[in-house]
């Protein structure tokens, strides 16, 4: 009785299983693709931490491809202090993310959906947070930023190359309740 009430409580608390991790080096692995993006805290954030969510997104529903149950999503999670930008790398489901609805900051650019292809690494962009919880998205892959995540994660052993983005419809939230 104890084992189908926890799995109950943990299949209605949603969101249960997500099919991205973080990289851990190396190479993609087969038919998947390694994600990478920054997140900077630039502007003042009223709460201990700050995090940018990613859903995986179906191009022609134009919509998110979540539910209560599977839910693909990239989630970095930083301090909530101003401080240099931080890179974090994902082993994910080929296909495309958007910024979440799930958020708490509002996106401040238009709506993009951005293309993880497999076998390889992609790079989405540095999210900033600055003024009003607004994030922009600065989408550089200069000698510089590919530098900065060089140093950031070290053993990603794959090059990494530009996200090729589409304009999207706005993600929108689902609801997981019992």
């Amino acid at each position: 009785m104890r084992f189908v009430l926890l799995a109950l409580t943990a299949a209605l608390s949603g969101c249960v299983i997500n099919g991205v991790r973080p990289h851990d080096g190396g190479e993609a692995p087969q038919g998947r693709a390694v994600v990478v993006y920054g997140v900077t805290v630039a502007g003042a954030w009223g709460y201990p931490r700050f995090g940018v969510t990613l859903d995986r997104y179906d191009i022609s529903k134009q919509a998110i491809t979540g539910n209560c149950f599977t839910f693909d999503r990239l989630e970095a999670n930083v301090p909530a202090t101003p401080a240099p930008t931080r890179y974090f790398a994902f082993d994910a489901p080929p296909g495309h993310y958007v910024f979440s609805a799930f958020n708490s900051s509002r996106f401040g650019g238009r709506n993009l959906a951005f293309q993880a292809q497999p076998g390889r690494a992609v790079y989405i962009g540095n999210f900033v947070l600055g003024e009003q919880a607004t994030v922009t998205l600065h989408r550089e892959l200069d000698d510089a930023a590919r530098q900065a995540v060089a140093a950031a994660l070290p053993t990603l052993a794959v090059p990494l190359q530009p996200a090729s983005q589409v304009i999207a419809e706005p993600a929108r939230m689902f609801l997981c309740t019992p």
